[in-house]
């Protein structure tokens, strides 16, 4: 949902382009500064050796082809990159890490106030109340230095969660029952996932918006030492 990540990233003053599907998701990368991976259908197991269960969505083989080459080809190109919910999945499958089926009884698949939800952002009504939990975050950590210190709320919108980790990706935050909530990848680059809907939970504490900020200017930075003149040889 476009409209949904628009808002938050109109608000911190960076121009959103939602991207098609390409076959070659190389042609894309000289035109963002920044990637950002969003929530959706969850990733089909076969991508991280995982096994099929029974409260999983439906699978979308071109999204999943098609976002894990493009997150390949951003983090080696240096790209800041955000994920949020399956985009944050999405980062850890990438570097060779699995996912949880279902992080079950944490709350959250809440599915018919999630469409509610939805239906609120197209409209521009205030949305229903949903269900959220406390959040622990790493100090240091570029989302502390997003979020401030101190705990957070968030909203509860996910069933799967974040398995064995994969290669240079280090948790960051966390729910009371250890379920991982934010993680980012070690190296200079800024890239940083979360679990929660970080496009939602920022009209309910105005400080979630300190992220979008962080990934905006790390785009800027990023788009201005690619347009740097090379030194002549």
């Amino acid at each position: 949902m476009g409209l949904a990540y628009a808002r938050p990233l109109e608000a911190v003053g960076a121009l959103p382009l939602q991207l098609p599907f390409l076959s070659d998701p190389a042609a894309l990368l000289g035109v963002a500064d920044g990637v950002l991976l969003g929530f959706g259908s969850d990733i089909d197991p076969a991508r991280y050796g995982g096994t099929s269960h029974p409260s999983m969505t439906p699978h979308s083989e071109p999204r999943d082809a098609f976002e894990l080459e493009l997150a390949r080809l951003a983090l080696a190109e240096g790209l800041p990159v955000l994920g949020i919910c399956r985009g944050m999945q999405l980062l850890n499958v990438v570097r060779g890490g699995t996912l949880l089926a279902d992080v079950a009884p944490h709350p959250g698949g809440d599915w018919e106030r999630w469409a509610l939800v939805r239906a609120a952002v197209l409209s521009g009504a205030e949305p229903p109340e949903h269900p959220g939990h406390s959040l622990s975050v790493k100090p240091g950590s570029r989302l502390a230095a997003a979020l401030g210190s101190g705990e957070r709320w968030v909203n509860s919108y996910h069933h799967q969660g974040v398995g064995r980790l994969g290669a240079g990706v280090e948790p960051v935050a966390w729910a009371r029952d250890g379920v991982v909530e934010a993680l980012e990848l070690t190296g200079d680059t800024w890239v940083l996932g979360v679990q929660w809907e970080l496009q939602e939970s920022w009209r309910d504490d105005e400080r979630m918006l300190g992220v979008f900020t962080a990934f905006a200017a790390a785009a800027s930075r990023a788009r201005a030492r690619r347009q740097r003149p090379r030194a002549a040889v």
